[in-house]
């Protein structure tokens, strides 16, 4: 299989899998990068392990702050962590006292991945269906036991901020409701979404959970009928 098609089956295996975040030095990192499969990397804490061995592994400096360039709309900040992280499928293994190490099947950085990742699911806003229980109950989205991928608000931010002239939208997406004492405490779900010729691609969706956090990457596309005019309904095409 050539580079080009092993970039675009990884994309594709990829696309909305819930992605566990762990830290790595860059330079680490770096080596991965050019490597590839084989390769190993040094993690740093908190040690994180995926149920599915799918893993976004970002230097220290950016894991850190992520979901604060979320929340900040920092959408510039976010292209750099797709650039400067390496998405990676492989097996996490302990390998001394507070040693922990990733081994590398696969691995390409998600900037490069967008170039060939299809968005897991496409989707229509119209047609009276309701979009917030659609995107919900999208099986990746069941990442935390409390948290949802998006609310009413957070669907509506998203679609006006795309149709903004930046074409592009970071921020929460969902937040507990406060009237459900129950889920005080639970962190909110981010998203960052672009505009696309007429629809609006949902890039990428932070979860987290006490102290782990996961990416999905393209879960879903949302094509419009009329933007940025409020969202009506949505009809899912799985």
């Amino acid at each position: 299989m050539s580079k080009k098609d092993a970039l675009e089956a990884l994309a594709t295996e990829l696309s909305g899998m819930p992605l566990t975040i762990v830290l790595a030095d860059s330079e680490a990192i770096g080596r991965a990068r050019e490597v590839g499969e084989g390769a190993s990397i040094a993690l740093l804490p908190p040690f994180h392990v995926s149920d599915d061995d799918a893993y976004l592994v970002l230097p220290e400096d950016i894991g850190g702050e992520l979901a604060e360039m979320f929340a900040d709309g920092d959408c510039d900040l976010l292209a750099e962590a797709m650039r400067d992280g390496l998405v990676v499928v492989g097996v996490v293994e302990k390998e001394g006292r507070g040693k922990v190490t990733l081994h590398v099947d696969a691995c390409a950085a998600p900037e490069r991945l967008f170039e060939r990742m299809p968005y897991a699911h496409r989707a229509e806003i119209g047609r009276g269906a309701d979009p917030i229980a659609a995107l919900n109950g999208l099986d990746e989205a069941r990442v935390t036991v409390a948290s949802e991928l998006i609310d009413e608000a957070g669907l509506e931010r998203m679609i006006r901020g795309a149709a903004s002239v930046k074409g592009e939208h970071a921020g929460v997406s969902w937040r507990a409701p406060k009237d459900r004492k129950d889920l005080a405490g639970v962190d909110p779900t981010y998203a960052w979404a672009k505009r696309l010729d007429g629809a609006v691609g949902i890039e990428a969706v932070l979860f987290s959970e006490y102290e782990e956090l996961v990416m999905l990457l393209r879960p879903a596309m949302l094509t419009l009928a009329d933007m940025p005019a409020r969202p009506r309904g949505l009809h899912a095409v799985v």
